[in-house]
């Protein structure tokens, strides 16, 4: 800090293509200490790197493109690029709000929201890291979410734009979560997984965390972003199996973050569509599709299904539907997902609901023999265990 270090790094060797993968690292290295009595250098080494990056890598630049049609040290420079923006925010992100940078503070964002759509998990992973940590920090600040902006904070108010696209994100790229089995595979068929994919399940862990946290800072727009996603899978602009696989994940993964009118309103709207994507999709693959993506999503929320017996009865009749679809994983998922609400709705199983003679055990136990009939011998066991 007290030598021409970093000046001579940014201005000298930064620019020149054959350094900068080495430079930025070196950086990186720098962002990454923590002293308290060199702030003005911080400001002066982000200020001045994102002036040198913006000449190099405009801001319009699609990224997510360029990195696909990139050489090996393009892709590294944009791995290296996530690096130094993640540890400079997250060490010294502060001083850059602070210090009359907001400009400046806002490029860099934009610039992790293009580096975030690239299709490459390890760098993926390095700007999640960071969103998480944003994410959580803005909502420990202001933990209630308020719906008129003067509870809004300051800072949440300056990331809100960012914050907006993460969200977009986050819903187009979930990652699996561990309760699916109908997986597409790289050819582009649709079968069984049987082997666990623990990275993909620590993926969806912390994508997870990461849009509960934004879920709490503004539903709204969750919710929006998802119902509009939702309408363009109905209306097949943007119909294909990747997308609605990390919608309805996504959408499942954030029971609870809602209040609990706004889940019911959203999640009536949800299952109406996926039941009315199953009546108009055909095709043995498509339907796979669909059902395993409503059996995960109603699986993940029991309080709305506990509130209302109609849909709880409907989705129930559904799942025995799926039990005979012959088609891989269909019929495990739905026993998976059969016990899974007789374990957490069972008190409603047993009594008798308005508007029905008898509880609704005695009807299912009736006609076990037809449900059960096309199941497999450890389905079954299920099956009974659930019962």
């Amino acid at each position: 800090f007290e030598t021409k270090l970093i000046n001579t790094l940014i201005f000298k060797f930064l620019p020149v293509p054959m350094f900068r993968n080495v430079t930025l690292k070196c950086l990186t290295e720098i962002a990454g200490v923590t002293v308290s009595n060199y702030d003005d250098m911080f400001v002066n080494l982000f200020t001045q790197t994102m002036t040198q990056l913006e000449a190099m890598l405009p801001l319009q630049t699609d990224i997510k493109s360029a990195y696909a049609c990139g050489q090996d040290q393009e892709q590294n420079f944009i791995q290296n690029l996530a690096l130094f923006l993640c540890t400079f925010l997250k060490e010294h992100g502060s001083l850059a709000e602070t210090a009359g940078q907001v400009d400046i503070l806002r490029n860099a964002l934009r610039y992790l929201v293009l580096i975030s759509e690239v299709e490459e998990v390890e760098i993926f992973k390095i700007c999640l890291e960071y969103w998480n940590t944003l994410a959580s920090e803005l909502y420990r600040e202001v933990p209630f979410s308020g719906t008129t902006p003067m509870f809004f904070g300051a800072r949440r108010a300056l990331y809100q734009e960012v914050l907006n696209k993460v969200r977009y994100i986050m819903i187009s790229r979930m990652a699996k979560p561990e309760e699916v089995l109908v997986v597409e595979t790289d050819n582009g068929e649709v079968v069984r997984e049987f082997m666990k994919d623990t990275d993909s399940i620590n993926l969806y862990k912390n994508m997870r965390e990461t849009l509960v946290y934004l879920t709490h800072l503004d539903y709204a727009d969750t919710e929006r972003i998802m119902t509009v996603k939702l309408q363009n899978q109905v209306n097949g602009s943007e119909w294909s199996w990747k997308n609605l696989n990390t919608l309805c994940w996504a959408i499942g993964s954030i029971s609870g973050a809602m209040h609990e009118e706004d889940e019911k309103r959203f999640l009536v709207t949800v299952i109406k569509d996926l039941l009315g994507l199953c009546e108009q999709k055909r095709g043995k693959d498509n339907k796979a599709i669909i059902a395993s993506n409503i059996m995960y999503v109603v699986g993940q929320y029991p309080r709305f299904l506990r509130a209302h017996w109609k849909f709880l009865k409907t989705v129930v009749n559904k799942l025995f539907e799926f039990m005979h679809e012959t088609h891989d994983g269909v019929q495990d998922m739905a026993c998976d997902t059969f016990i899974k609400i007789a374990l957490k709705c069972r008190r409603h199983f047993v009594t008798t609901q308005i508007g029905e003679s008898c509880p609704f055990i005695e009807d299912i136990l009736a006609s076990i023999s037809t449900i059960i009939c096309d199941l497999q011998q450890q389905q079954v066991h299920t099956f009974y265990e659930a019962v």
